[in-house]
C-alpha cells in the first residue's frame, strides 16, 4: 500500500498551494492540465463572477498543518487519491483599489478539505488530476 505515500504527500502539498495560489490571481492557464474539465469549470465561473463584481480573491496559505491519505483505489489504469489538507488560510475579497470587501487580513482560517487526485498510470505523464474538491470536517 505504501507507495512512495510520503513522496505523494509532498507532490499533493505542492500542487494544493500552486493551485490555490494560482486560482486567487485568477491564473488558470497553468492549472489546465492540472484540473479536471468540471473544477477546472468551476473555477472558471467563480473567478467570472468576481471579475463581473470588480473583485479579487486573495488567498494567503500560512501553513498546511496535516496532509493524509483517507481513500486510495485502483480501477483498471486510473488511481484515485483522497487527501485531507488541513491549511491555515487568509482569504479576503478586495475591489480593484484594494479595499477590503470582504474577510479579514488579521483572520486566520482553518480549512479542512478532501482534494481527490487521479492518474492514469499508463500515461507518461507525471503529473495528477485534480477531480474534486470537498469541504472536510
Amino acid at each position: 500500500e505504501n507507495f512512495a505515500s510520503k513522496e505523494f504527500l509532498d507532490g499533493s502539498k505542492k500542487a494544493f498551494e500552486y493551485i490555490i495560489k494560482n486560482y486567487s490571481e485568477e491564473n488558470l492557464e497553468p492549472l489546465k492540465n492540472l484540473l479536471s474539465s468540471s473544477i477546472y469549470k468551476d473555477f472558471k465561473s467563480q473567478i467570472d463572477a468576481r471579475v463581473k463584481k470588480s473583485q479579487n480573491l486573495d488567498i494567503t496559505i500560512i501553513g498546511i498543518k496535516s496532509a493524509e491519505i483517507v481513500n486510495a483505489s485502483l480501477k483498471s489504469k486510473i488511481a484515485l487519491i483522497c487527501v485531507k489538507f488541513s491549511s491555515e488560510q487568509v482569504q479576503v475579497v478586495k475591489d480593484l483599489e484594494g479595499k477590503i470587501v470582504e474577510g479579514d487580513n488579521n483572520q486566520i482560517l482553518s480549512i479542512d478539505e478532501k482534494w481527490s487526485f487521479s492518474k492514469n498510470l499508463k500515461s507518461k505523464d507525471p503529473n495528477w488530476t485534480l477531480e474534486k474538491i470537498e469541504e472536510s470536517n
